[in-house]
């Protein structure tokens, strides 16, 4: 039998500092990853974590992904025609309030993240079919200077529309994995992407989920830059 690999959320809750409500609140909303459970316990995926660990827990209603994704347009500097002149104007107001940390937490809807492990072969062969983004989008040279690093090599990340996840998962053996080298990140929208690109916020914000600490500091700086031009 396979073992299960995971903390308990009494544990979860202690190093969190927040009660075992909270706890499953966090799962429900997908922050949090059940890996599965040892005979009545739930565990809970060490990677998600992590990663909330450093996020925090900041509490707060997310944005819906309309305006999440306009926010991440307007400080790329585009114009996310996808929302009216009003809402602009407010979520322009309401950028002017926030950090980088807030706009991460914010923004989390704005996408369905899915992880998964691949073999290298077709690890090479899904980033063709990815909008890429995180650590994948540094591959490109502008981006890499952007963010001040390079790099994207054994990973693969990047977006795609609402319906393609489980089909790719299929064509290239895609096996779940929340520590796995393919994150495919699955959005509605395709106004955000009409140049083929992911808005430069959205790389900074997906960058600012890595587990690895020149990434999140990477991505923090990018979002804190943009939003004081």
């Amino acid at each position: 039998m396979q073992k299960v690999d995971g903390i308990t959320v009494a544990e979860v809750g202690d190093r969190l500092g927040i009660t075992r409500a909270s706890v499953h609140d966090l799962i429900d909303s997908g922050r949090l990853t059940a890996s599965g459970r040892a005979g009545r316990v739930l565990l809970i995926d060490r990677s998600s974590v992590e990663r909330l660990t450093h996020a925090g827990t900041r509490r707060g209603r997310a944005w819906a992904a309309k305006t999440a994704w306009a926010a991440l347009a307007m400080l790329s500097g585009q114009n996310p025609t996808w929302i009216s002149a009003s809402e602009k104007s407010r979520l322009k107001s309401r950028l002017r309030e926030l950090d980088a940390d807030a706009v991460r937490v914010l923004a989390r809807k704005k996408d369905k993240t899915h992880r998964y492990r691949a073999t290298p072969d077709g690890l090479a062969a899904l980033n063709d079919y990815l909008i890429p983004s995180g650590a994948s989008a540094t591959r490109e040279e502008s981006i890499a200077e952007t963010f001040g690093m390079a790099g994207g090599s054994g990973t693969a990340e990047g977006y795609v529309m609402i319906g393609d996840v489980a089909a790719l998962a299929d064509a290239f053996g895609l096996v779940e994995d929340p520590d796995g080298n393919a994150i495919i990140r699955e959005v509605e929208l395709h106004e955000p992407f009409a140049d083929g690109r992911a808005p430069m916020a959205a790389i900074a914000v997906d960058l600012m989920d890595s587990l690895a600490t020149r990434e999140r500091s990477a991505g923090q700086r990018v979002i804190n830059e943009l939003l004081h031009v």
